[in-house]
């Protein structure tokens, strides 16, 4: 009989889609123009009125994005419902991909390192965790370059990130996150 695969918790998700945001952080803080997203992020219940108006008085509006992106770290569902905004917005969907593709690679990331740890039943210590943690913050590679599209498998047209469970791009994802990593 085959082993479960380990799955990640909502808590799991909820960490990954973090360290997403902060991955992408320089490259969301050129792209995304913050107040664009204020309605639908206010009616979502991510923002409040003060939110956006600290947000607001920011000088730039790379500063505008980064203090956005603050935010949506602080609330499990501030990724998914920015992901919604822009899909509501209909201008900057290339984000959705470049989103998608690294919440996918740090799940896949995130699963093997549950499966490694569940095979192994090795426990980590602290120090082993924040290792771990250093390093898929470090391997910030991006797949594709600047104006380069993802493959279209890993698009999502739902209202959330609702990811799949892929085999192959795991795998593809391990490999090539072990040779940068390590």
């Amino acid at each position: 009989m085959e082993p479960t695969a380990p799955s990640l918790t909502e808590e799991d998700l909820t960490e990954v889609k973090k360290d997403a945001l902060e991955n992408l952080r320089v490259y969301l803080c050129e792209k995304i123009i913050a107040e664009r997203h204020f309605d639908h992020l206010r009616a979502k219940k991510i923002l409040s009125r003060e939110d956006t108006e600290e947000i607001s008085c920011r000088t730039s509006s790379r500063k505008r994005a980064g203090k956005l992106l603050d935010y949506l770290q602080e609330n499990p569902k501030g990724l998914d419902t920015l992901v919604e905004s822009i899909r509501r917005e209909k201008t900057q969907n290339f984000l959705i991909q470049k989103i998608t593709d690294e919440v996918l690679k740090l799940r896949n990331i995130k699963l093997e390192h549950l499966k490694d740890g569940a095979t192994n039943n090795l426990s980590r210590s602290n120090s082993d965790e924040s290792n771990f943690s250093e390093k898929l913050r470090a391997s910030t590679v991006m797949y594709h370059p600047e104006g380069e599209s993802s493959t279209t498998p890993f698009f999502s047209t739902n209202s959330s990130l609702n990811l799949p469970n892929m085999t192959f791009y795991k795998t593809a994802v391990i490999c090539l996150h072990l040779m940068h990593v390590f």
